[in-house]
């Protein structure tokens, strides 16, 4: 199993995907759906299951995200990077959000 590593931004957006879901459906829904986005994290670290697909399908024209796969869980994507010995879960986009800008945002740091 690979180790996992959590960039800031993802964590960042696990504490306010968290916050919102207790203040919308309380805690014990979001202490579950916490737990799912964990599982799915666990198994795709540990070649369990559904496998991330390449982030180029989530840009429409544009093929350039070097290294960066997603996987959907939820009503979330997962936005990862895998290297030899650990799975990075770069940043979490919900699916209302606008990810292709997001994306490009993204890579666009990763080159500065």
């Amino acid at each position: 199993m690979k180790r996992v590593v959590f960039a800031p931004a993802a964590l960042d957006r696990l504490a306010d995907i968290f916050a919102w879901t207790i203040e919308r459906f309380g805690e014990v829904r979001a202490e579950a759906y916490a737990a799912q986005l964990a599982e799915r994290i666990d198994a795709l670290a540990a070649g369990t299951g559904p496998k991330a697909r390449s982030c180029e399908r989530l840009m429409h024209g544009v093929r350039d995200a070097p290294g960066l796969s997603f996987y959907r869980e939820g009503s979330h994507c997962l936005i990862l990077r895998e290297k030899a010995e650990t799975l990075e879960v770069v940043e979490i986009f919900h699916e209302r959000m606008n990810i292709e800008a997001h994306l490009k945002r993204l890579i666009a740091s990763d080159r500065t």
